[in-house]
C-alpha cells in the first residue's frame, strides 16, 4: 500500500522535476555528448521531511544506454544539487538519488507475455 503524499511534498517533487529537466535541456555539461543524448526525468518522489528526492530518469537516445546516462549524472550530482540550490526557495535542499525508471521496460515484458497467452476466450 502506498502512502499518501501530501500536497508539499508533491509540490516540491513537481518543482525539482521542472528545474533539473531545465538544467539539463538548457546546459549540457562538458564530458557528456549532449547532441547524442537526451536525458528525460520521469518521476521525482520527495521523502515526507523533504531533504532526500529519488529522482528518475530515462535515456531517449538509441546511442546511450540508460546505465551510461545513470553514470553520468551521478558523476555530476553536485552540479544538480546546485542548480537546485539556486533556483529552489527552501530552507533544506533535497539530497539526490538517481534511479533508471523501468516502467516502459516492465511494460513491454508484460505485453510480450499477455501476447504469449492463447485466445481461448
Amino acid at each position: 500500500m502506498q502512502e499518501k503524499k501530501s500536497t508539499r511534498q508533491n509540490m516540491v517533487a513537481s518543482e525539482v522535476r521542472r528545474v533539473l529537466s531545465e538544467y539539463l535541456l538548457r546546459n549540457p555539461i562538458a564530458d557528456f555528448d549532449a547532441k547524442t543524448s537526451l536525458i528525460s526525468i520521469t518521476n521525482v518522489s520527495v521523502s515526507p521531511c523533504l531533504q532526500f528526492a529519488k529522482v528518475y530518469l530515462v535515456s531517449l537516445s538509441s546511442d546511450v544506454s540508460n546505465e551510461r546516462s545513470l553514470a553520468f549524472l551521478k558523476r555530476n550530482i553536485s552540479k544538480l544539487k546546485r542548480c537546485l540550490g539556486e533556483r529552489l526557495r527552501l530552507k533544506f535542499i533535497p539530497d539526490i538519488e538517481l534511479f533508471i525508471d523501468d516502467t516502459w521496460e516492465r511494460a513491454e515484458k508484460i505485453e510480450s507475455l499477455l501476447k504469449k497467452i492463447p485466445d481461448r476466450y
